[in-house]
């Protein structure tokens, strides 16, 4: 059974029956911009996302032998509504549903992915939202006490990510046309969104996203074509 958190807030319990895409030998689930998805490494369902300037959050617990990977297109709100696309809910509703299912923080490690600048547009590299949703993330596992074991974010591509059992991640950096062509035409409607929304500076944590003395972290993540 694979838990999934969609955008519009409800979780769904799915059989693992219903996922049939191939990739590497295992059945793969696709998780969209503003969903998640938590399984046991048992289920042999692999998690699978398309990244460019969004960012994927990685846990595993390694007792329960459990995963999870969502994928969010903003930091933080300061809107009310629950809504999957901003990190801080969407991180905080997937590890609730893993708590559920027996994890604990002292057995989890953590792994992020994305937060490419895509469209290079003319601004500052610090004020990105790609460099935000890398921050954020980076920040709400420090100040949750999660260990980063690796990263592999921010670069000018988009990237496909795919996690299986025993947290091994694969990742491929986008070349395809179609495939950039998909995520700059997301990035565009992204750019849309974030000029509606009012930015919070700060982590409920009180850790400043916009901390000019941090420093991007070289690649760590295990890479392979896929």
């Amino acid at each position: 059974m694979i838990i999934i958190g969609h955008k519009d807030g409800s979780i769904e319990k799915a059989s693992n029956s219903r996922f049939t895409q191939k990739i590497k030998g295992y059945n793969a689930h696709t998780v969209i911009g503003g969903e998640f998805a938590v399984g046991l490494d048992d289920d042999e369902v692999a998690f699978k996302t398309l990244l460019g300037s969004c960012v994927a959050v990685m846990f595993y617990d390694k007792v329960k032998k459990i995963k999870a990977m969502n994928h969010f297109l903003l930091p933080t709100t300061s809107n009310s509504n629950e809504d999957m696309k901003y990190g801080l809910y969407s991180v905080e509703a997937m590890l609730n549903e893993m708590y559920k299912l027996g994890c604990r923080k002292e057995n989890m490690t953590a792994k992020i992915s994305g937060g490419a600048d895509i469209m290079q547009l003319n601004m500052s590299a610090i004020a990105s939202i790609g460099h935000r949703n890398v921050e954020f993330a980076k920040d709400f596992c420090k100040a949750e006490g999660f260990k980063i074991v690796s990263e592999h974010t921010r670069g000018e591509r988009g990237r496909l990510i795919l996690l299986t059992t025993d947290f091994q991640t694969f990742i491929k950096v986008t070349e395809k046309s179609d495939t950039n062509a998909k995520i700059l035409g997301e990035e565009r409607l992204l750019q849309k969104e974030i000029t509606r929304e009012p930015v919070l500076k700060e982590y409920v944590g009180g850790v400043d996203l916009f901390d000019k003395k941090s420093k991007e972290v070289e690649p760590q993540m295990e890479i392979e074509l896929f």
